[in-house]
């Protein structure tokens, strides 16, 4: 039976994708995704355009090349929804504003303890989504303002559906009525990233669903369109900041789940 000492999760959804355990790695992030990154032990430095920032928890834009020093401390990592809407929510939740990050939670100790029962060996993946949405809150009556394009949409879930593929940017805005300039501005205006970036972050969760219905890591990664074990270990790193091996499997304890 898993002990909440060195229990870890990884959890992936369409939407979100939850991190939670022990990472003793330096991570240097480049942030292909909004993120939610949390101590559950103690506080943690961040290096952020040129400053150090000491907090319990911190909300990092999409985009943004953050250091990150654990230490000896147990993290939650919330990689939130690529639309903006998560960001959105939690902005306002977050105390002060450094370095161009969002630091310190409202009630962050009721986040604290709602993911420290996340660790119980008899807790649920779907306990870890209901939390999340439960510890956002109602968007009703909250100022929530996000790009939303019915084209971008379009050109995410054509990724998606390909992901193995690498559709050109010509062959995308042509889909969506276009031009590839038009495209590429606007993809990035509405997501944060470039639409390569993009692809890029959608194939390292493809991967990682792939291993949750047993296969290799290096079957998987190639499933989802890199082509070599190299390649899906080099874009591992510089969009998550640290190795597959120590995500994938912190001190070999960790609860994969994809759904």
């Amino acid at each position: 039976m898993n002990s909440i000492n060195d229990a870890a999760l990884l959890y992936l959804w369409d939407k979100r994708t939850l991190f939670l355990g022990g990472l003793s790695e330096y991570m240097d992030l480049s942030q292909a995704a909004a993120t939610l990154v949390i101590g559950l032990d103690q506080t943690f430095v961040l290096e952020s355009a040129g400053e150090q920032v000491v907090c319990r928890s911190a909300l990092l834009p999409v985009g943004s090349r953050v250091g990150l020093q654990a230490a000896s401390n147990r993290l939650v990592v919330w990689y939130l929804d690529a639309f903006g809407a998560d960001f959105a929510q939690l902005r306002g939740q977050m105390a002060r504003q450094q370095a161009g990050l969002f630091v310190q939670l409202e009630h962050e100790s009721l986040w604290i303890e709602g993911h420290l029962a996340l660790l119980a060996p008899d807790s649920t993946p779907a306990q870890a989504y209901d939390l999340i949405e439960q510890l956002l809150g109602p968007a009703d009556g909250v100022a929530v303002v996000f790009k939303s394009d019915a084209r971008i949409m379009t050109v995410v879930e054509l990724i998606k559906r390909d992901v193995a593929d690498n559709l050109s940017a010509q062959h995308l805005a042509a889909q969506v009525g276009l031009s590839e300039p038009r495209l590429s501005q606007l993809f990035k205006e509405t997501l944060g990233v470039p639409i390569r970036r993009y692809r890029q972050w959608h194939r390292l969760f493809v991967t990682a669903v792939g291993v949750t219905r047993g296969l290799s890591l290096t079957a998987a990664a190639l499933e989802a369109g890199f082509t070599d074990s190299a390649h899906f270990s080099h874009t591992f790193r510089s969009i998550l900041g640290t190795t597959p091996s120590a995500m994938f499997s912190p001190r070999g304890n960790i609860r994969l789940h994809a759904g």
